[in-house]
């Protein structure tokens, strides 16, 4: 099976790499940047290109993983109807590919990628959707020799999970940055809230959120939440912020 990834971004880089480690033929990377491109393409020892005249067609999948306001406009341009086509967007449905090819799905590993951080594969959940059974089984195949996680879904429920992963990482990696830009205004780094951070992230692995909620929100302790907000004014606008989560948490937790 020989495979042309089109995208060298954080999902490529890794997703890549785990299905070379395994043994699958990848053997060209496009990418319109130059630097990105031949990035990935020396970590599996595979081509590269930056010229789409220059993919390959004598493939058999295309795998994007480009960003969402790219991959509508590309997939239009490797209409190749012998190729199975695959993205790995959260959010974009299936039916991106329709009209410009006869094969294709998704294959959305639910993770948070950095270049620079390694990842467990393993351990990682992957949804699946395909167009049709040969597709199907093509994919699951791939996902089989990444993780035994493996979920099969359609477009809408994947829109919903990349909404609640959304909440769950890029929203709460945020506040890490919040509350590393607020603790140095008490003279410390974000070290000294590391052991809180580890702590909050080990009671959802016991509890649920809702059962591991605390601080002054919850009890509605609006003298505490005063004085919070009386140091956030000024602060761009964390002051709402902080009044908004709180009457949420509050709305979420009162009996």
């Amino acid at each position: 099976m020989k495979i042309v990834f089109i995208g060298a971004g954080n999902v490529a880089v890794h997703l890549a790499t785990a299905l070379n480690e395994k043994g699958f033929d990848i053997c060209q990377v496009f990418s319109r940047t130059q630097a990105s491109a031949k990035h990935l393409a020396d970590k599996i020892k595979s081509e590269y290109t930056t010229e789409l005249s220059q993919v390959r067609k004598d493939v058999d999948v295309y795998i994007y993983s480009v960003s969402d306001n790219a991959l509508t406009g590309i997939i239009s341009l490797f209409q190749n109807p012998d190729t199975l086509h695959i993205h790995t967007s959260g959010s974009i449905p299936m039916s991106v590919f329709a009209g410009a090819a006869e094969n294709y799905g998704v294959l959305y590993p639910l993770q948070t990628f950095s270049k620079v951080r390694a990842v467990d594969f393993s351990e990682i959940p992957v949804f699946i959707e395909a167009a049709n059974r040969q597709s199907e089984e093509v994919i699951t195949k791939m996902a089989q020799e990444l993780t035994a996680k493996i979920h099969f879904t359609d477009s809408e429920s994947r829109k919903k999970l990349h909404l609640s992963a959304v909440f769950a990482c890029n929203f709460v990696n945020h506040m890490y940055e919040i509350g590393s830009e607020l603790v140095k205004d008490a003279g410390f780094d974000f070290e000294v809230l590391r052991p809180l951070v580890e702590e909050t992230y080990k009671k959802v692995q016991v509890l649920s959120p809702f059962e591991a909620q605390t601080g002054p929100a919850v009890r509605n302790d609006s003298n505490v939440i005063e004085k919070h907000l009386d140091l956030l004014a000024g602060k761009r606008n964390l002051d709402e912020l902080y009044k908004f989560i709180s009457e949420d948490i509050y709305s979420v937790h009162k009996s």
